[in-house]
């Protein structure tokens, strides 16, 4: 159980973690490697390759990322150098994000969803000396996307581009025998504590932190999340989250990897071919975001599709209500607190945790953390039960943003502080409440809007909501929710307030709902996020306070699929698929 020691509390010491190996990249790579090499890691029905599906085993995995690390020690590429990974999800990217590290480079996975203005100012982010990347991404040209970023290819001098001659001839150059030699010892060099990692976190109004993280941070929530979410070599794990994401990278595939199981893969997400994946590679565990299932349980053939070895479903979800589906009972989804500055999860329950313990909380702290709740106005560190800011350190937590002094993202005591509330309760458990900048002040009390939020995820007409703070006289900020409907389905506002009166504290239920249509609701580039400075106006103007594009009615149902979700990889409770019981 998590202890409170003074007022930090503290996860498990590393030293009496289970299941931990090699605690760097290519150490971990050459860990699995070993133990798994002939079985399966990657499948994936290659777009590049006219829709031909490729296998990769584990041996092959390994070969191919030391193939990488050659070519890159071969054109000067090591120790102290950055090479970006520009693309989706495929085997490649796998070996190009292991391959440089084996190299002594770190490897920085640059996000798809980047349009070209963007992706410039994230290759100079993450300081990028060499970009691996791809011809072809859907209608995309990715390797001419980096070509018009002239200001990020004034450091990134070279861009190498599968699909095209240019990646050939870039593997070829690390034929040279005597590069295994400066491979092995590049790598044997390294230890947990060196540079490795740059997650690009995504924002919807500010520029993108480039967090550098050291070996041990992936390796260690690879080893970690692998034995949270029960995986073991008869998994197959089907994912499109993208591996740019923390949740893609470590919780998906990285933690897949760890058991010995299989990455059933898909480049980019799309309903129809990701329902025949699951059927046909016999899919024993979907990781899908919440639109990602409805998207596929909206298709004619939802229903007669075989999902009989899906054994990962919970509660009453899709998956769990498919009539193919006889889910594992000792199973659930689990549930987590973390941000891409832990490199993924701080806090979270087991898959074998009891239903009623995963209702309370996000989970105790994980191996190797430590958190301290503070007093934002004060400073004072708290005790157990009280709310404040949370602050984290320990064996994941980032060694800084790139661009700024360390000394600025830390306290005098190592602890970065997160910007969140919560608090940790008197039996170990962390409690994750919102955003303090997020927070609503309504009538004198503090409303999270995530609360709000993942509360309306079990409202069965409810597909997207996002829950907003406007002005007001008497109250000093009104809540407001906003509701996309399920296709084929509606809800009224009495309905869905009454549906949270059961749920959350009545001062926490919102004074108005309004329903939207797909269309209406102003999403990131990617997809991922709503964008609050585009979706304020409209709430203002449909709730006649402020002018601005009025639409639709101001409380009638709607229906719509908005196709969206907030993304995992920042901080935010990380519960993919949350399915309620």
């Amino acid at each position: 159980m998590t202890a409170a020691v003074a007022t930090t509390f503290t996860g498990p010491p590393l030293e009496e973690a289970e299941g931990l190996g090699a605690l760097t990249l290519p150490g971990f790579l050459a860990e699995v490697v070993e133990r798994s090499g002939p079985e399966e890691a990657v499948v994936l029905d290659d777009p590049l390759r006219d829709g031909a599906t490729v296998r990769w085993s584990y041996d092959d995995l390994g070969r191919e990322a030391r193939r990488i690390a050659r070519a890159l020690a071969a054109t000067g590429i090591g120790p102290g150098r950055t090479v970006a990974v520009l693309m989706g999800n495929r085997p490649e990217a796998l070996a190009a994000i292991f391959g440089a590290t084996m190299a002594g480079a770190v490897a920085a996975p640059v996000s798809t969803f980047a349009p070209r203005p963007e992706l410039g100012g994230l290759l100079v982010a993450c300081s990028a000396d060499m970009v691996l990347t791809q011809h072809r991404l859907l209608a995309r040209r990715p390797d001419e996307d980096v070509a018009a970023a002239a200001e990020a290819l004034a450091r990134a001098g070279r861009v190498v581009s599968l699909g095209t001659d240019g990646w050939d001839a870039f593997l070829a150059a690390g034929d040279d025998d005597h590069l295994d030699a400066v491979v092995d010892r590049r790598a044997a060099e390294l230890t947990p504590d060196d540079p490795a990692l740059v997650i690009l976190s995504s924002g919807t109004t500010a520029a993108p932190k480039a967090v550098l993280h050291a070996h041990r941070s992936p390796s260690l929530q690879f080893w970690v999340q692998a034995r949270l979410f029960g995986r073991h070599p008869g998994t197959r794990m089907f994912s499109a989250l993208p591996i740019f994401w923390t949740a893609g990278l470590n919780t998906a595939v990285g933690s897949t990897l760890a058991a010995g199981g299989c990455w059933v893969a898909q480049e980019t997400f799309e309903a129809g071919s990701a329902l025949a994946l699951l059927e046909r590679e016999r899919v024993t565990e979907p990781y899908t975001l919440p639109h990602q299932t409805a998207a596929m349980a909206e298709r004619p053939d939802w229903a007669s599709t075989d999902l009989s070895a899906v054994r990962c479903a919970y509660g009453k979800g899709a998956y769990a209500r498919h009539p193919s589906v006889h889910p594992d009972p000792g199973w659930i989804m689990p549930v987590g607190y973390g941000l891409s500055e832990t490199c993924a999860f701080v806090a979270g329950y087991r898959s074998d945790d009891s239903r009623e313990q995963v209702k309370v909380g996000h989970g105790r702290l994980l191996p190797g953390t430590r958190l301290r709740v503070v007093d934002p106005d004060s400073g004072r560190v708290l005790g157990p039960g009280q709310e404040g800011e949370l602050a984290v350190a320990g064996a994941t937590l980032m060694l800084g943003y790139l661009g700024r002094d360390p000394a600025s993202c830390f306290d005098g005591d190592g602890f970065f502080h997160t910007g969140d509330s919560g608090h940790v309760d008197g039996d170990g458990i962390v409690h994750y409440t919102g955003r303090r900048t997020e927070m609503i002040k309504t009538g004198g009390a503090n409303v999270s809007p995530a609360e709000i939020e993942v509360a309306l995820r079990a409202c069965p007409p409810v597909k997207l909501s996002r829950v907003l703070g406007v002005p007001d006289e008497r109250l000093d900020q009104l809540v407001v929710a906003c509701i996309v409907c399920r296709e084929g389905m509606t809800a009224t506002e009495d309905e869905v307030t009454a549906f949270l009166r059961e749920r959350v504290a009545a001062y926490k239920v919102p004074k108005r709902v309004l329903f939207l249509a797909e269309e209406e609701v102003p999403m990131t580039a990617g997809g991922t996020k709503v964008r609050d400075e585009e979706l304020r106006p409209i709430v203002l103007a449909r709730l006649g306070l402020a002018d601005g594009p009025a639409t639709g009615n101001a409380a009638g149902p709607a229906t719509g699929n908005a196709g969206t979700a907030p993304t995992p990889t920042t901080t935010r409770p990380m519960q993919p698929e949350r399915e309620t019981t």
